[in-house]
């Protein structure tokens, strides 16, 4: 770690620990003198911060709040209170801004007792303002809902059913790809309407909350846009005797274990029902757990009160190997790296052993008390999952799939010949056809990246100017392998295609798709009129698997700058535009089963 990482990191550890605005004040002023650093390879993002109150610490904050979650980040702040001036107007300094994200921050003081006062108002003023923006640009919004006033005591009063018509009415006008909504409810009640309401700060500082949950709001706003741009979590490991349920099954039997719903068993029952949320979200769970398997087996089978169930587990390692032994398998069983992989287990030896091993994977301290646990997790802001994709949804049912092609792979004699009868086609659309799904691979694909630029949609759109963007989407006789690959290719000033953003899903890995995905950009850039095909290999911790990818197809090398090197693929070469003989290609002007936010 050099230095400046070493600040850096002094810095986020402070952030992390500030529980009042004073020590977030003091952060943030360090943060800002040593210049802001950031790392390259966090994504960039624009973000617009506008709203009915005072906002200037929730902006001055952002920034170290973000880098605290690996994204780099500008900063606009509106004026007060001219959300509605800012966003329906084309020309103001917000749409000039031209954000990637815009944060809507609204009370419910102003909202109920100014101006607009009734739901249907709220609603309507609320909706407009947002619809005109979003065709205006390409940000995504995340929208505060009405937190409760300081009046609502009972759910027997106005002010009760004003908040739940505003909420209803916007949850029914705004449900669409790019509008996330935020619930500030729970925050409140984890701070206790004590610590979070002081009409002192409102009547002189246009504070809707005590200055001092600052930190707790600005954590909540950045962990809901770390959910959209990178979520962190992508896997979950999970250990099963004491963390799963109460006791061990090997000692204790299938019907000795604590699932207790009236007990102490609910806590483990809590915790099932927490991973299932984030199995419903298309985040994968996996079991790593030292124990009989078939003692694991009966309690699935025999305990109705499990929550979880056998099957809702991409892979499982039940034996007597160490847990680390059992995250490798796992990882090489779905492909994947270690990033947006985190590991739960109960027994701190066990934590220790897996974080000496994949210090990159997350490994959150599990309290003794289970009771406790759920609290923790989500206080971590590890599983903030805000966007899900029709494929993400649809995760498991695709890793199931690929267990099919293995067992097809280990049973044909040779594998040109497994990959023929794979009957595979590749679909290939515009970028806009998957415009969430596109998003969600820009930001998390490491491994087949050629060049790891964590672009946001605007500069996507800049990075094709002149040339093209695609998304190519695989099916085959197993199924449907979702979108899988990204491409933008620019147009030079010299008249040649440079492809200035390749990457592709580790799912596919293997099956020789970039051959045919290649003859698409060929065929495209010839159309353009290029002579030449140009591609750049940057070189990070988690690409070097396509390290020798362009000269593996047929490019040479024409330059390198530091450890960056270039390639060269002449148009006429009949090996560019050859493409895999046994995948067919199908281009669409949407593909099959576009995903879907």
């Amino acid at each position: 770690m050099s230095d400046d990482d070493g600040k850096l990191a002094v810095l986020i550890a402070r952030y992390a620990a500030a529980q009042t605005l004073q020590q977030l004040v003091a952060c943030v002023r360090d943060y800002e003198a040593a210049g802001a650093p950031h790392l390259p390879s966090w994504p960039n993002i624009r973000l617009a911060l506008t709203g009915n109150y005072s906002t200037q610490f929730l902006a001055r904050g952002f920034p170290l709040a973000l880098a605290a979650r690996h994204l780099a980040a500008e900063i606009y702040e509106s004026p007060y209170n001219q959300w509605r001036a800012e966003l329906l107007e084309p020309g103001s300094a917000l749409h000039a801004f031209a954000p990637t994200h815009v944060c809507l921050t609204l009370t419910s003081i102003e909202l109920a007792y100014g101006s607009l006062r009734t739901p249907e108002a709220v609603v309507a003023s609320v909706t407009a303002a947002v619809q005109t923006a979003l065709k205006a640009g390409d940000a995504h919004f995340l929208i505060t809902l009405p937190e409760p006033l300081a009046d609502e005591l009972n759910d027997n009063g106005g002010a009760y059913a004003w908040r739940r018509a505003v909420g209803d009415g916007l949850h029914a006008a705004l449900a669409r790809p790019r509008v996330t909504l935020i619930d500030t409810a729970p925050l409140i009640r984890q701070a206790g309407a004590a610590a979070w309401y002081d009409d002192r700060f409102y009547d002189t500082a246009k504070l809707p909350f005590h200055p001092d949950r600052t930190p707790a709001m600005l954590g909540l706003l950045a962990d809901a846009l770390t959910g959209i741009v990178a979520p962190r979590c992508k896997l979950v490991v999970v250990d099963l005797d004491d963390t799963l349920w109460g006791g061990r099954v090997g000692d204790d039997g299938y019907d000795g274990i604590d699932l207790d719903p009236a007990g102490k068993g609910r806590h483990f029952l809590r915790m099932q029902a927490f991973l299932q949320g984030l199995h419903d979200k298309g985040i994968l769970l996996a079991i790593a757990s030292k124990n009989d398997p078939g003692a694991v087996q009966e309690v699935f089978a025999k305990r109705p009160e499990m929550i979880l169930r056998a099957d809702d587990f991409a892979a499982t390692e039940i034996h007597w190997e160490p847990k680390s032994s059992s995250l490798a398998r796992i990882l090489d069983r779905l492909k994947l790296s270690t990033t947006g992989v985190i590991f739960l287990d109960d027994n701190p030896v066990e934590r220790a052993e897996v974080r000496r091993r994949f210090p990159d994977i997350a490994v959150p301290e599990l309290p003794d008390d289970p009771a406790q646990r759920v609290a923790i997790l989500l206080g971590t802001g590890l599983f903030d999952h805000r966007v899900a994709t029709g494929e993400s949804l649809k995760r498991h049912r695709m890793y199931a799939e690929n267990e099919a092609r293995d067992a097809a792979q280990r049973d044909a004699g040779d594998y040109q010949e497994f990959l023929r009868g794979l009957k595979m086609t590749m679909h290939g659309a515009p970028l806009e056809a998957a415009r969430e799904r596109v998003s969600e691979l820009i930001q998390k694909t490491n491994q087949f990246n050629l060049t790891t630029r964590r672009y946001n949609w605007s500069e996507l759109a800049a990075a094709a100017r002149g040339g093209f963007g695609r998304c190519y989407r695989l099916t085959d006789r197993f199924g449907d392998n979702g979108i899988i690959s990204v491409v933008a290719v620019a147009r030079e000033a010299d008249g040649d295609a440079r492809i200035d953003l390749w990457l592709m899903s580790c799912r596919v890995f293997g099956r020789e798709v970039e051959a045919a995905i290649l003859a698409d950009i060929v065929a495209r850039a010839g159309a353009l009129g290029a002579r030449r095909l140009i591609g750049d290999y940057i070189p990070t911790a988690k690409n070097a698997l396509v390290r020798e990818l362009y000269p593996r197809l047929g490019f040479r090398e024409i330059g390198r700058d530091g450890t960056s090197v270039r390639y060269a693929l002449p148009l006429d070469d009949a090996r560019a535009a050859a493409g895999a003989d046994f995948i067919a290609f199908s281009d669409l002007a949407e593909p099959v089963g576009a995903a879907t936010s």
